[in-house]
């Protein structure tokens, strides 16, 4: 009996070990993800799930056949020494294994991705439909000691925590589920959304719908999860110009962060504050109503210099949001506060790419407020504009310029869309990280 006891704690303690490594892999994870260091992020996850396949699995299988076989002994066993105050819970491996799916499910998306993280879902389903987490999900082995006997007097003990352990599982299953539910809909519209088809806009819309009906009768109305799924709603919404119904969703979105905020919640930061403003005031771009688009630039604005103040190389937020904000003056006749606007975008684009004069977005942020000087009936400023872009452009870009300009030029008030100017010249290109980074 001694050498099965030995065995027995051996194993155990392996097992332990092993799903402490899964956790500690996972956490590093969490934390480089929040760091939006993805690429890190990735490979954690990635060391996490190899352990948990190649370890855990192992460990489980032989704690198992340790209790199997160890019952006996003349019709007693280990069982006959077990303790139901011993607190033995832990994350079974079956819990552990969604988990860290959904974590690679939604790192794949943002490493452009999108197969593979439907694939992580579509795994994650098939272990949900084969009911495979109910049946597994908590291992309902009983929690033994060796040693020594303890009092009855303990009875108060155990009876609370084989509550705790009852009410453990119970979490258990209730997380699982709604982890299910999260990877069948919210990450499989984000899949959707990332593919960006007409078709696949109204399968995302559908698949945050659903979700936003199961959280809002298990979930509080104010939760975080639902204020994440209104705002996917809306850009999707906004995508689909539905402008009307994209406000809706994101003025309850806005409504519930700001709730979360003016409560001491720290779930969300001025960086969720900025995105969902603007958002907001791409939406009341597009619906022309530029007042108070303008308005909410400036709140977006004013949350991404906050955010950008600590660093020394400006955000391509910031850049973007002055871009459009340039756009929103020049349409509504504020012809000195668009160009205002158009020089701090060249000057912080500059610092940008690191002074390469030469670079596609600050040829075409030149062209633009060479267009709005000639609307403006400053000419000769408008030439010395266009000139220097020309001067930048390599030989077959320049005659492209001039050929343009002597058909008349580009129409520089063609279109109110809120991305309009923010695209000129593919600013995705700005993106550009540190070598360090």
């Amino acid at each position: 009996v001694d050498s099965f006891e030995g065995s027995y704690c051996k194993s155990k303690m392996f097992e332990l070990f092993g799903v402490l490594e899964v956790v500690a892999h996972a956490n590093i994870g969490t934390v480089f993800y929040r760091l939006n260091k993805v690429r890190d992020a990735l490979a954690s996850f990635e060391s996490a799930k190899e352990v948990l396949e190649k370890r855990s699995e192992g460990f489980e299988n032989i704690f198992e056949s340790l209790y199997e076989s160890e019952v006996g002994m003349n019709g007693t066993g280990i069982n006959d020494e077990m303790h139901p105050h011993d607190d033995n819970r832990f994350p079974p491996r079956t819990y552990l294994l969604l988990v860290l799916r959904l974590n690679l499910s939604r790192v794949s998306l943002r490493v452009n991705n999108p197969d593979g993280a439907e694939e992580l879902c579509k795994l994650i389903a098939q272990e949900a439909s084969s009911s495979s987490l109910q049946r597994k999900c908590f291992r309902n082995l009983p929690p033994r000691n060796f040693g020594f006997h303890r009092s009855n007097s303990f009875s108060i003990t155990s009876s609370a925590l084989a509550t705790a352990s009852a009410a453990y599982q119970h979490d258990i299953d209730r997380r699982s589920k709604w982890l299910c539910s999260v990877a069948e809909h919210y990450l499989a519209g984000l899949v959707r959304e990332a593919r960006g088809e007409p078709n696949d806009y109204k399968s995302a819309v559908n698949h945050y719908n659903r979700l936003l009906s199961l959280a809002r009768v298990k979930l509080d109305h104010r939760h975080p999860y639902i204020c994440a799924l209104l705002e996917r709603r809306g850009a999707v919404l906004f995508e689909q110009q539905k402008l009307q119904c994209s406000m809706l969703s994101y003025l309850a979105c806005l409504k519930i962060l700001e709730h979360q905020q003016a409560t001491g919640s720290n779930v969300f930061n001025k960086a969720d504050l900025a995105r969902v403003l603007y958002g907001i005031a791409r939406v009341l771009h597009d619906k022309e109503d530029y007042l108070d688009a303008l308005h909410t630039y400036q709140r977006a604005l004013a949350c991404q210099r906050d955010l950008a103040a600590g660093s020394s190389r400006p955000t391509l937020d910031v850049i973007t949001t002055l871009c459009n904000i340039s756009r929103v003056h020049h349409l509504m006749g504020d012809i000195d506060a668009a160009l205002v606007a158009n020089q701090e975008v060249l000057q912080l684009a500059t610092i940008l790419v690191c002074g390469k004069m030469d670079h596609p977005f600050l040829i075409n942020r030149l062209k633009i407020e060479g267009n709005i000087l000639v609307e403006a009936g400053r000419v000769e400023d408008a030439m010395r504009t266009f000139i220097e872009a020309a001067r930048r452009c390599c030989d077959n870009g320049r005659d492209r310029m001039i050929n343009t300009l002597m058909r008349g030029g580009s129409n520089s008030r063609g279109g109110n869309g809120s991305q309009e100017d923010a695209d000129a010249g593919d600013s995705s290109v700005l993106s550009i990280r540190s070598a360090t980074s």
